[in-house]
């Protein structure tokens, strides 16, 4: 035992009187400076002794709150396999962000378990308490819905107290201030896909984004931001906003529609996403107008759709797989007792 390194000793004491009582279940640990004058140790031995019982599953670290000890009787063994919740899994750019995802682990021997909620409240509270019962070391999670109000953020949060971090991508829950994250910087891209269209020229501009996805709200944001530094005034029924459920409802045809009246006089138009902008093409070009030489488009994702049809969008630039890869990363070095802090990746511009 004397030759054990000094903060596995240390580990093996804490170890010894959160079993006997001491600490309870979430309660709070010493900060790293009280432990390290308690035990006479230094805080990098202290920090190793933590990040080893971190990884035991024993305690939990909440970036700018404190180490809690986790659930008795939840202490874990690795499995080698993490969980993977996204929105959807087939489609769109999910494939690509999956693969990188899955790139990482498997070159760090883990396997994954992927499930999709569709964007469903409902779906994703099944999924979490059906994870509270697997056994895996890690989540990377796309928030559901992440602009209303979350019943499941209780669940987040035990699964978090059993000592299994959560990687965030896409979008993340505000309720959660100390969550880690990968997302885009959507205030900046809405801000660039406007003066992209306000740099050539073009004034009369609309916009349509989602309403129940954070992303769509920040794009707004910026487009909002970018037309008043233009002095250009926005109106309102420029703007179209549609959720989950009601996407198809957004083209539906009449001269009376939101949409029709948004898109009646515009020279530029900001899509939330390729999706919408594909569907948008096809929409005003039933009107006999032409695009882009009548009305320009700037979308967001670079997917496979900005390069269907006729009519190559323009879409700004979303890295897919590194998006992927990162959080991949991230999740790794938290499940081996490292701090992380969220990242916000910036977008390219694809012509």
């Amino acid at each position: 035992m004397e030759n054990l390194p000094k903060y596995k000793l240390l580990a093996d004491l804490l170890r010894q009187e959160i079993s006997s009582g001491k600490y309870k279940y979430l309660d709070r640990l010493l900060t790293e400076n009280e432990l390290a004058q308690k035990y006479n140790m230094s805080r990098q031995t202290v920090r190793q002794a933590i990040g080893l019982l971190e990884k035991e599953g024993i305690i939990t670290r909440r970036r700018g709150s404190g180490t809690y000890i986790s659930k008795p009787g939840k202490t874990r063994q690795k499995t080698m396999t993490v969980g993977v919740i996204s929105t959807y899994i087939t489609e769109y750019i999910f494939p690509s962000i999956v693969r990188g995802i899955e790139g990482v682990l498997t070159e760090n021997g883990y396997s994954l378990l992927l499930s999709a909620t569709r964007n469903r409240v409902d779906s994703e509270r099944k999924l979490l308490l059906d994870y509270i019962q697997k056994n895996v070391d890690g989540l990377i999670v796309e928030g559901t819905k992440t602009t209303l109000p979350n019943p499941n953020i209780s669940l987040y949060r035990e699964i978090r107290d059993m000592g299994v971090p959560i990687v965030f991508i896409n979008g993340f829950y505000p309720e959660m201030t100390d969550s880690v994250y990968v997302v885009m910087d959507d205030f900046g891209g809405g801000l660039e896909a406007v003066r992209r269209l306000i740099s050539q020229g073009y004034s009369n501009i609309a916009g349509i984004f989602k309403s129940d996805d954070m992303q769509g709200h920040k794009r707004y944001a910026g487009f909002t931001r970018g037309l008043i530094e233009a002095g250009i005034s926005l109106a309102d029924d420029s703007v179209v906003w549609y959720g989950t459920e009601t996407m198809d409802m957004i083209f539906e045809e009449g001269e009376n529609s939101p949409l029709s009246k948004a898109v009646k006089n515009v020279e530029g138009v900001v899509c939330y996403n390729d999706l919408i902008a594909v569907r948008l093409i096809d929409f005003i070009q039933k009107t006999g107008r032409r695009v882009p030489e009548d009305v320009k488009i700037v979308s967001f994702d670079n997917s496979h759709y900005s390069e269907l049809g006729i009519v190559k969008i323009v879409s700004l630039n979303h890295p897919k797989e590194e998006l992927g890869k990162l959080a991949a990363q991230k999740l790794l070095n938290m499940i081996n007792g490292r701090n992380e802090r969220p990242s916000v990746l910036p977008w390219g511009i694809d012509e």
